[in-house]
């Protein structure tokens, strides 16, 4: 018990001392048993005191105690605040990044659909100016092509006589007497072949050089240059309109 004085082995009790040694496992060498020494007297007649010590814990008063759950809740606050802001931060980078790739896009696509528009307003009036100044040069080709064609008839008789004769083609046969109608200034150059034809000629200043008409009962050809240029304008132009625009493919 705790008021019992311990026991205590007297040197004259204590016998020698034995040197023990742990067996060698590895070899072959004879194991050495440790043999338990006897007590020189009997267990229940040895003095044996058994001494009872108290441990006592270090207690903690409430204000340490505070201060460990403080510390312990700062700590544990400051881990997650700063995984926090790298969490936060990571987030934020990355929807940042997609919102603006977004808004740029958007910015793209408004200016985009506006260039669009503009170019559209500028390509409505320079198509009714191509169209309208296609329109003024084949009037002008035509205007020019016909001054060309009777300058050409003035100055060449050839073409006159060539006229003349598909006029006469165009005449049924036995129609009676003939008339040759043409420009003053070309009457004489025709005297020849009127001639040779059997026909009569007069000067009709209504007819433009290179024209010619023929008459005979009732029956009349009017080989004006106009008429004829005018019927050939009319076809190219047709041509014009049916063919693509190669521009536009």
């Amino acid at each position: 018990m705790k008021g019992d004085p311990p026991a205590r082995i007297r040197a004259a009790d204590a016998g020698p001392v034995e040197r023990w040694l742990p067996p060698d496992v590895g070899g072959t060498a004879p194991v050495v048993q440790a043999l338990a020494r006897k007590p020189s007297l009997p267990l229940d007649e040895l003095d044996i005191a058994v001494v009872e010590e108290e441990v006592f814990a270090e207690k903690l008063t409430l204000s340490q105690w505070e201060e460990l759950c403080e510390t312990a809740r700062q700590e544990g606050y400051a881990e997650g605040l700063k995984q926090g802001q790298e969490e936060g931060q990571r987030q934020g980078h990355e929807q940042g990044l997609q919102q603006g790739l977004e808004a740029g896009q958007a910015e793209i696509d408004a200016r985009t659909r506006r260039l669009e528009e503009l170019l559209t307003q500028l390509q409505q009036p320079l198509e009714l100016q191509r169209e309208s100044l296609e329109s003024t040069l084949i009037q002008l080709v035509i205007a020019l092509a016909e001054a060309a064609v009777k300058a050409e008839l003035s100055l060449n008789i050839e073409h006159l006589h060539a006229s003349v004769h598909e006029a006469l083609a165009q005449l049924p046969d036995g129609c009676g007497e003939i008339v040759l109608s043409v420009h003053p200034d070309q009457q004489q150059a025709l005297a020849p072949l009127v001639d040779d034809l059997n026909l009569s000629l007069v000067a009709d200043e209504t007819l433009s050089m290179g024209s010619c008409r023929v008459d005979s009962g009732s029956c009349s050809v009017d080989y004006q240059t106009e008429q004829r240029f005018r019927q050939v304008a009319e076809q190219l132009l047709a041509r014009l309109i049916q063919t693509p625009d190669a521009s536009a493919s």
